[in-house]
């Protein structure tokens, strides 16, 4: 794949281009170049689709790639024949109960006096974001790094240049700073911003910002805006530029190790007592 910005890529060509890409980087600096080059990220179909489906109904709902079953379970007959016709023409299908809990996420829910509440779109600065009209959504980006020679990608959800800002919608099970704030660090999204505002650099995108679009998977979806500051988003770029270095010794030598001792010799951990 040659560098560049495209728009008429489907999320499954995407993929199966060889570069470097977020979760490959995450893998490689939290864990191990063993665990990156070998390990494996399986996720089962339910949670794919749902993923695929929040992002589908956040991103480009007049694409209308969502369906719902009147099917009760995905068991049936009915229903396995009706989600392999959405796989060919690219959609998800999804059961009522999971498809009205994705209009939530993204819309918000209606309380019993009758007031909208949550979802992405009832958070003010998720909704600005979203609703740019000079939003791009879903583009891949490949470049090549410019330390290494090595082929990048990234696939961002949404960017604006008019706002300076690129985002990540993010589904979880708790929005709020404070527990969602760890988590972006505890699952290296931190790393994600910084390789893919690196790869958008190298492309002269005027974009600066990152924000993540979180909401709760729980009623009534309440939805966050989360930033990073700048010197988080610096250190996360030098981490992301020693592990290209990295990535490019390992392809030559062949050597994908796991960082770990020889031997570990252990004592009694503190909590027990000594």
């Amino acid at each position: 794949m040659k560098p560049g910005i495209y728009h008429d890529i489907s999320n499954a060509d995407y993929h199966a281009t060889s570069a470097i890409n977020a979760s490959f980087l995450k893998s490689w600096a939290l864990y191990s170049p063993f665990q990156a080059k070998y390990g494996k990220n399986d996720i089962s179909k339910l949670v794919a689709d749902l993923g695929t489906a929040t992002h589908s109904m956040t991103l480009q709902p007049e694409l209308n790639l969502v369906e719902m079953s009147t099917e009760k379970t995905r068991a049936t007959k009915a229903y396995k024949e009706h989600d392999a016709r959405c796989v060919e023409e690219g959609k998800v299908l999804l059961p009522e109960k999971d498809y009205k809990m994705v209009e939530g996420l993204v819309n918000g829910v209606e309380t019993e006096d009758g007031e909208v509440v949550g979802g992405l779109m009832g958070d003010p600065n998720c909704k600005k974001l979203l609703t740019e009209k000079d939003r791009v959504c879903e583009a891949s980006i490949f470049c090549l790094d410019p330390g290494t020679g090595q082929l990048k990608k990234a696939r961002p959800d949404i960017f604006s240049e008019k706002l300076g800002m690129m985002g990540d919608v993010k589904t979880c099970q708790d929005a709020s700073p404070k527990k969602f704030g760890r988590e972006i660090f505890m699952r290296g999204y931190h790393l994600q911003a910084a390789h893919y505002l690196l790869c958008a650099e190298e492309h002269g995108l005027k974009i600066k910002n990152w924000g993540f679009l979180a909401v709760s998977k729980t009623w009534p979806y309440p939805a966050h805006f989360h930033m990073l500051e700048d010197y988080v988003l610096d250190y996360a770029k030098n981490i992301c530029r020693e592990a290209y270095k990295e990535m490019k010794e390992a392809a030559e030598t062949g050597v994908y190790d796991t960082r770990w001792p020889p031997f570990s010799k252990h004592d009694l951990p503190d909590y027990l007592d000594k």
